[in-house]
């Protein structure tokens, strides 16, 4: 079992539902998908502007899912719920950005740090013609992609191959999916209230990794903890850790 297992259920119960409905589209990352990268000045103003995504105004949820059953995953695959950006031209839509990996050995141990490394990971990305404009603890994303790029063909399987290559090179990852959810605020939200589970089960990690606070009947998070077992084991040992260290 892995920390986000129910979660990454519930997300594929999500994804099995869109595709019901006929909204979804899949790729296959391939290098031939390669776009510009350009770190230094890669700004794009609100007159150069083709598609806004995640507006403050309008929905937005971005999250990172991991499992311990890689073989679950389809390595490579782009899922785009709803339209993708050449459809979207002109226009300012709610937006959902989920990155899912799947690796063999996170344990009690180890998955503090690699959330901390995966997360940073998930915003390195400099695609020309590609801004994030603002992200923030509360797993909102807000970007815009420019008229020179979309007119140049620049797509979701663009932004969702640099994503999986830069997740790929990490060597306890395995496999690697991306999804972009475009469809409507009612499909951007019904993510949302997937991520914020995750959010939750996140700020426990943090709180106890970061704090190194262990008085379950004070924590905010006591009911989380309660019924996930990863967490309880992340628990012990960190307690163990801090208890050998003042031995």
């Amino acid at each position: 079992m892995g920390l986000f297992d129910k979660q990454y259920l519930d997300f594929s119960t999500f994804l099995s539902d869109k595709q019901r409905r006929g909204i979804v589209s899949e790729f296959i990352n391939i290098s031939g998908w390669n776009w510009p990268v350009e770190k230094n000045r890669n700004l794009v103003l609100g007159q150069d502007t083709a598609v806004e995504l995640g507006n403050p105004k309008d929905a937005s949820t971005s999250f990172l899912i991991w499992v311990n059953t890689p073989e679950k995953l389809k390595n490579g695959r782009v899922t785009v719920v709803g339209p993708d950006l050449f459809q979207l031209k002109g226009k300012q839509v709610p937006f959902g950005k989920v990155v899912i990996v799947g690796a063999t050995d996170f344990d009690a141990d180890n998955s503090y740090d690699r959330y901390r490394e995966l997360e940073l990971l998930r915003y390195n990305i400099h695609l020309k013609g590609y801004m994030m404009r603002g992200v923030s603890q509360q797993q909102r994303e807000w970007s815009r992609v420019s008229i020179e790029a979309v007119n140049r063909g620049f797509s979701f399987k663009h932004l969702g191959g640099a994503l999986i290559d830069e997740f790929s090179q990490i060597s306890y990852i395995r496999a690697v999916e991306t999804v972009f959810i475009t469809a409507g605020r009612e499909e951007v939200l019904e993510a949302k209230a997937i991520g914020d589970d995750v959010f939750r089960l996140i700020g426990a990690m943090n709180k106890m990794a970061q704090e190194m606070s262990f008085d379950c009947d004070t924590c905010d998070y006591n009911d989380v903890c309660g019924d996930v077992a990863e967490l309880r084991s992340m628990r012990k040992s960190l307690k163990d850790r801090e208890t050998a260290t003042h031995e």
